[in-house]
């Protein structure tokens, strides 16, 4: 999904020659929630997969979530843990997050463990669950507090996503989303509490002010480590491996053309 990009994306999307691929471009920008709105619209599969453009995937990813879907007919989705990269590329951390729906969900204002960009669910559960194509900062938490009650969530603990969090990271877009985020937090004060909401959303604006002084020394790079739990040397071997079988996978250049969406 090209969301109205303005460098080479939609030239290079052009030239996959894959029948499996459906590539849909976006006449202008429109948001994050928009555009997977629209995915789910065109969607044709029982399942629908959560990935951003610039992160890597296990090549069993899709399968080892898949099997815990079909294997427990009561989930909607399902996450899985995640190797943070640096910006050289190189895996610095990981996160595993709860296992089972009520610790994902036990904390609603502090937020909802599970990664959005992991995320692998029902296209029927999607369809019934729409994001707010206003919200353009904290799309994913307002789909899981609209939704938690209704639904069943897990996380896998297998690391078999990676996330370039370094690459990704930029203040302005950073402090952007913890305002959002903010002021939704204190929209919630009838559903959850005045106090708690109040609390939640100064904590957001302590986080804006903990990273702006952090860009200011030039420490931002250290506050993101510390986001994650270190990993083992052989965790950093296999992670590396993983890569390596990422990076040499190519799609096969068909002679059919890619099917193309106006």
């Amino acid at each position: 999904m090209d969301d109205g990009s303005i460098d080479e994306s939609v030239a290079t999307l052009q030239k996959i020659r894959d029948t499996r691929v459906r590539t849909l471009f976006a006449k202008q920008h429109r948001g994050l929630a928009a555009s997977l709105n629209q995915i789910t619209k065109l969607a044709n599969g029982k399942y629908i997969a959560r990935m951003d453009a610039d992160d890597l995937m296990h090549p069993e990813r899709l399968e080892r979530q898949i099997q815990l879907l079909e294997a427990r007919p009561e989930l909607d989705g399902v996450g899985c843990g995640l190797i943070v990269l640096d910006r050289a590329q190189v895996p610095i951390g990981s996160r595993v997050l709860p296992a089972e729906h009520e610790e994902i969900c036990n904390s609603p204002l502090e937020g909802f463990r599970i990664a959005h960009a992991t995320f692998v669910g029902r296209a029927d559960w999607f369809r019934a669950h729409a994001y707010n194509e206003a919200n353009h900062g904290c799309e994913d938490w307002e789909l899981w507090v609209s939704s938690f009650r209704t639904s069943r969530f897990a996380n896998l603990p297998d690391l078999l996503y990676f996330y370039r969090e370094f690459d990704s990271f930029a203040l302005n877009k950073y402090v952007r989303k913890k305002a959002d985020f903010a002021a939704r937090l204190l929209s919630k004060g009838r559903e959850f509490g005045t106090m708690r909401a109040l609390v939640a959303s100064a904590k957001q604006y302590a986080h804006i002010a903990l990273y702006a002084g952090a860009a200011r020394m030039g420490q931002t790079d250290r506050l993101l480590r510390r986001r994650n739990d270190p990993l083992e040397e052989p965790e950093v071997d296999d992670a590396l491996e993983t890569l390596r079988t990422i990076q040499g996978t190519v799609l096969p250049d068909l002679d059919e053309s890619p099917v193309m969406d106006e």
